[in-house]
């Protein structure tokens, strides 16, 4: 596998262009509108539909099957890729219009999996370009700045969805929640062509060196907790956000409450992302992200206490705190990991990957326990696995952060 080796690290941090800043900064607003809100009003529908519990839940894991299963090729294509500007823009396109297409097709598992299935595979695209983009403009010396400030524009387009899915919803019903995610993946494609090929680095016309393969960056021990550590949170965390959709329909709550279950999340995670960038450059990438490993299984054991919809909605907050520090130092750590070696681009891809195992797992999982026991045993159950993958960050997990002078 071939990647974009990060360069050494300078005392003088590279100045991003205001066209290449403003158009990385959108394409992750406009990508987290496009996702930000379908699953849990797919959830929502489909429970209106009188679907049963767990083939609501095979329908969500279909997505995560298409991720997991695409994250490999888009990382190679990522790294291989000549102009990774047009690669965003066509997958962010083939997203939108798998999601756009839903509400229009019959009530058929096969063929409504199919489309959520094929919407996952343009998704997994979006985490290793954006991250080749950011690196590739930024370099590792700030990396965590331009990370803070993307997650804190992606975490606002998750806002914009929220907001726009609570009032297209009111207005025209809930049908009209796609075809808006439809029209907003080609914002998000030509937002990408705002950044300038001529500013990557890694891009057209230049040379993409040799990184590691899998095999060297698994000889890492860090690697391996830190995949084994992603894994366990994302196998906890993937299930939830469907299952609180889900949960507030079989309650009778209202699809304002469903689009609320996203907007509290992401008004926490602008200030988390923003202030994670800052904080980990300080006190060290562990400590902070530890924050964001325990607070998941408080959040999902918490979940199995209510069957009130709104306060459902409040512990959103603590989704806000774990998915606002993973986003942003998640990524830092895999460039410190390999500052040195190369292989960025890999390793995100391995991350993501561990995320698409959970997004498939999780699902599966979760379908017959809320069939058969309910949904408070699986909330606990979910919680469980949170804080196993909590205590291997914990006890394993090294600091990565090196001090630069």
């Amino acid at each position: 596998m071939s990647t974009v080796v990060a360069p050494h690290l300078t005392t003088e941090a590279p100045r991003i262009a205001p066209r290449d800043r403003i158009g990385l900064n959108a394409a992750n607003f406009f990508l987290a509108e496009l996702t930000g809100v379908v699953i849990p009003f797919l959830a929502k529908m489909l429970a209106d539909r009188s679907w049963r519990d767990d083939a609501i839940q095979y329908t969500a894991a279909a997505c995560g099957l298409g991720v997991f299963l695409a994250q490999t090729p888009a990382g190679l294509l990522t790294d291989r890729s000549r102009n990774r500007r047009l690669l965003l823009a066509g997958a962010s396109l083939v997203v939108g219009a798998c999601f756009g297409l839903l509400p229009l097709a019959p009530d058929t598992g096969w063929l409504i999996g199919l489309l959520v299935f094929l919407g996952g595979v343009g998704q997994a695209f979006f985490v290793p370009l954006l991250g080749a983009l950011a690196l590739g403009l930024a370099g590792p010396a700030v990396l965590h700045k331009v990370m803070g400030e993307n997650q804190g524009w992606n975490h606002a387009g998750n806002i914009a969805a929220a907001f726009t899915a609570m009032t297209v919803a009111a207005w025209l019903g809930l049908p009209a929640v796609f075809y808006t995610v439809c029209v907003v993946s080609a914002f998000a494609a030509a937002s990408a062509f705002l950044i300038r090929g001529s500013d990557l680095k890694g891009g057209p016309g230049t040379v993409v060196e040799a990184g590691p393969g899998l095999r060297a960056l698994f000889r890492d021990r860090r690697v391996v907790v830190l995949f084994a550590a992603v894994a366990l949170f994302h196998l906890a965390n993937a299930p939830v956000m469907p299952l609180v959709g889900q949960y507030i329909a079989r309650l009778g709550g209202s699809d304002t409450q469903v689009a609320a279950v996203v907007l509290v999340a992401q008004a926490v995670m602008i200030p988390v992302a923003v202030l994670s960038g800052w904080a980990c450059n300080r006190w060290g990438r562990k400590p902070v992200l530890a924050i964001g490993f325990v607070a998941l299984p408080v959040r999902i054991l918490l979940y199995s206490f209510t069957s009130d919809p709104w306060v459902l909605v409040a512990l959103q907050v603590f989704d806000g705190i774990g998915a606002g520090v993973y986003g942003v130092v998640a990524t830092v750590v895999c460039a410190d990991l390999t500052r040195t070696r190369g292989g960025f681009n890999a390793l995100q891809g391995v991350l993501a990957t561990a995320l698409a195992v959970g997004g498939v797992l999780g699902p599966l999982v979760a379908g017959p326990i809320v069939q058969h026991l309910g949904f408070a045993p699986a909330f606990r159950a979910f919680a469980l696995v949170a804080a196993v993958g909590a205590g291997v960050f914990l006890a394993l997990m090294p600091e990565t952060k090196e001090d630069v002078s």
